[in-house]
């Protein structure tokens, strides 16, 4: 039985891809896990080619390859579907290094958390390169959900990178098909009174490729995302 799936959602990361699956290999062989790395690909560029040479040193690396949809909300809702861990981790392509936390994450969930949120905005964080407009927007929007859903212990709510339960998840009925499936599934879930806890994490911007959440083209999307759930949900 699996207990650790990784999805990890790519798009047109074909300057980073390779650096980032080194890394979570790298780490994982470190901390004696020996989790299901599933990628799903929506790449048009040659992302999935390298991955396929990966899959050839990796031997529980599984790739999907997707030529008909888009999204990483809906890449990581069919790795939920596919995962064959009891506990799904989301891993962005763009951070190598978090794989150091994958231990900290697995802890709290084997102790019962059904959803273990990280955050870049404890005292202890440290940010590097993340630019004052995102900074502030993320300081607004942060604020706004916690007077809206009376929720005042958590300090991150758009934040993808995060740990579940995959039958507690799954359960939500998850939607989302863009950047707000991590707020979709924390705000669900604190409608549900799920357990719930929160883990200080570093953050550092991007060394290589673009990155592919634009304040200005989901700003708006969020906004109905998160009223849509209060009021319906």
């Amino acid at each position: 039985m699996v207990e650790l799936t990784v999805v990890i959602p790519t798009f047109n990361e074909e300057k980073q891809i390779k650096k980032t699956m080194q890394g979570v290999y790298a780490y994982i062989k470190k901390l004696r896990l020996n989790p299901e790395i599933l990628v799903i690909d929506d790449s048009t560029d040659k992302t999935y080619s390298i991955l396929k040479r990966l899959m050839k040193r990796y031997n529980n690396l599984k790739v999907e390859h997707r030529t008909y949809q888009r999204g990483v909300g809906s890449a990581i809702r069919l790795g939920i579907e596919k995962a064959k861990g009891s506990y799904i981790i989301v891993y962005m392509a763009d951070a190598p290094n978090d794989a150091k936390y994958f231990p900290a994450i697995l802890k709290k969930l084997r102790e019962g958390y059904d959803i273990v949120q990280t955050s870049r905005f404890f005292t202890e964080s440290r940010i590097i390169g993340y630019p004052f407009k995102k900074r502030i927007c993320n300081w607004l929007c942060n604020n706004f959900i916690k007077v809206l859903f009376f929720e005042f212990k958590l300090r991150d709510f758009s934040s993808l990178f995060k740990g579940f339960n995959k039958k507690r998840v799954k359960a939500l009925g998850l939607r989302a098909n863009e950047f707000d499936l991590g707020l979709e599934i924390v705000l669900k879930a604190i409608r549900k009174n799920y357990r719930i806890v929160e883990l200080p994490v570093d953050w550092k911007e991007r060394e290589g490729g673009e990155s592919k959440l634009k304040l200005s083209k989901y700003a708006r999307h969020y906004f109905m995302s998160v009223m849509k759930i209060r009021l319906t949900y």
